[in-house]
């Protein structure tokens, strides 16, 4: 029978999260939305610093996971996103790309040991996932196709991540939690870093940054409003420490 809390976690993404968590998480929605009306001065200095705060504050929602074989996990994962951020935001770094997405590259897979615990049968996925999870190999593979001509030295680097960000995808979209948020969260994910790859090995277009950064905040505000929320419990939690 489905709860109270998850009829609401799955209308409102942080409903259901622990009541330590909600104003970090509600702070990093703030410190998102700034960080994209600031793009209108990019570059400025100090930008690294403006982008990883989101993470920064969801880190902090983090310490308050109730689950705590979870909990370690969603931490790294936003760690290593916030170095990812930082290391991408600047370009004078001659290895600031490939850094920067071997950051990521590790974020996705401290997320797949979120997730794959948590994995469903096949059957037992609703419709749209089991499209959702073909579509995303289909589109891991054209996007590669894309970049391809454009590749050069990159070409191994980014196989590995166009791989490991698809499993993540994918178990996210395996995974049973409390609401699509985490889900959903997953694939705006690969959209955002779609925009990048083909900003950097296709060619720009007009309002990109925007677009990156607005899919990549929500990714990260629901991938972690979807782990947050998933449990009930009646005890408050403490940072590292499981509720009991």
């Amino acid at each position: 029978m489905t709860s109270s809390k998850d009829r609401l976690a799955a209308l409102l993404p942080a409903a259901a999260l622990p009541r330590e968590s909600q104003r970090f998480w509600w702070l990093a929605v703030i410190a998102a939305a700034a960080y994209g009306i600031s793009l209108r001065q990019a570059p400025y200095p100090d930008q690294a610093v403006a982008k990883a705060l989101m993470c920064a504050l969801l880190l902090f929602a983090a310490l308050y996971h109730r689950v705590g074989r979870e909990r370690p996990w969603l931490c790294a994962a936003l760690i290593l996103s916030g170095a990812g951020d930082v290391l991408l935001a600047l370009p004078q770094l001659s290895s600031g790309f490939v850094a920067g997405l071997g950051a990521f590259l590790l974020a996705h897979l401290a997320y797949c040991a979120v997730f794959w615990p948590r994995r469903q049968p096949w059957p037992a996925l609703a419709i749209w996932r089991r499209a959702a999870l073909i579509l995303v190999w289909i589109a891991a593979a054209g996007a590669y196709a894309l970049y391809w001509p454009r590749l050069g030295d990159l070409a191994v680097p980014v196989a590995c991540y166009v791989i490991v960000l698809a499993m993540m995808a994918s178990s996210a979209l395996l995974a049973r939690l409390a609401g699509d948020w985490a889900a959903v969260g997953a694939l705006l994910f690969t959209v955002s870093d779609a925009l990048i790859g083909a900003s950097r090995f296709v060619g720009t277009v007009a309002g990109q940054a925007y677009a990156i950064w607005i899919l990549y905040a929500l990714a990260q505000l629901l991938l972690c409003a979807g782990i947050l929320a998933r449990r009930e419990t009646r005890v408050m939690a403490q940072p590292w420490r499981d509720a009991t």
